[in-house]
């Protein structure tokens, strides 16, 4: 990878303030990741801004305690965790897991300087508060998933949103205990309605692997 390609890459997102480019690839990072990486975890210090270039991150709330976990959002190229942004502008911790959901390349850009990004360039603040907006929606979409669907609309939808994350790939590797942390269900009440899924001709299941088939 070239500074070409990382040039237009920038330049694709919506950076196009030369000033602004031109700082972006003198401090920032490439970092290459492979899927299950961990790129944040609750509880644990943040010093970074991570831009995704291609690839996708799985976004989460984690209850330690309980052992749960609530699916939030996916970065795709483009994007960027407002919640790490929100971290590294008042120097806390993280509050949610983000997880590479498949081989991705982020960029990583210095905490101290993407603060003061924020005062120094408008294009950088307006990528950042966008950012903001946009995973708040995307949050609210998970509450209001939670709180008003039926379990077979969030489990079809959440399916639907992994397809998406992987670039339409209808194979998702996934297991039904995975469905069921992410969904805050029981791995039998997720078996069960796979199954009916299988029947009525939706998805094909197999070991790990659900293929979407509408």
């Amino acid at each position: 990878m070239d500074q070409e390609w990382l040039r237009n890459s920038l330049y694709s997102i919506g950076f196009q303030d030369e000033a602004l480019l031109k700082t972006l690839l003198k401090e920032g990072t490439l970092k290459e990741v492979t899927a299950g990486t961990y790129i944040a975890d609750p509880g644990t210090p943040v010093d970074f801004v991570p831009l995704v270039l291609s690839g996708t991150l799985c976004v989460a709330r984690v209850d330690a305690v309980n052992d749960k976990e609530l699916f939030l959002y996916f970065l795709r190229a483009g994007s960027t965790c407002a919640s790490t942004i929100s971290c590294c502008m008042s120097s806390t911790v993280a509050h949610v897991e983000v997880v590479a959901e498949e081989d991705s390349v982020l960029f990583i850009l210095p905490l101290q300087r993407a603060a003061q990004w924020f005062d120094d360039f408008p294009e950088w603040r307006r990528f950042v508060l966008q950012s903001y907006q946009q995973r708040f929606e995307e949050a609210l979409n998970a509450l209001d998933s939670v709180a008003f669907r039926q379990l077979d609309e969030r489990l079809m939808a959440y399916l639907n949103e992994r397809r998406s994350a992987l670039s339409q790939n209808s194979v998702l590797p996934l297991s039904h205990g995975d469905i069921a942390t992410a969904l805050h269900s029981s791995r039998e009440v997720i078996s069960r309605l796979l199954k009916k899924l299988e029947i009525d001709g939706r998805v094909a299941l197999g070991r790990n692997r659900i293929e979407l088939l509408d």
